[in-house]
């Protein structure tokens, strides 16, 4: 499964991240990383971004990159 198919409220954890190094780079740094513990708490309509908790911070994530974050459902934090 991937971040942008996860549901608002979800508690999953990152099992990888797919993107290209510069954007890789980016989500490592703001704590998107394999073993993360992340939830999804909003979507914007039409495709857009994803807002995410993960660390303790909110951030927006592309939708786009969000497909490239390989998830588990479930997680524990």
């Amino acid at each position: 499964m991937n971040l942008s198919e996860m549901a608002v409220g979800q508690l999953v954890k990152v099992l990888a991240v797919t993107v290209g190094s510069a954007d890789q780079r980016r989500l490592i740094e703001l704590g998107v990383r394999s073993g993360a513990v992340v939830e999804v708490v909003r979507r914007a309509p039409f495709g857009g971004p994803l807002a995410i908790r993960v660390n303790g911070g909110l951030l927006a994530l592309r939708a786009e990159n969000a497909r490239n974050v390989l998830v588990a459902a479930g997680a524990d934090e």
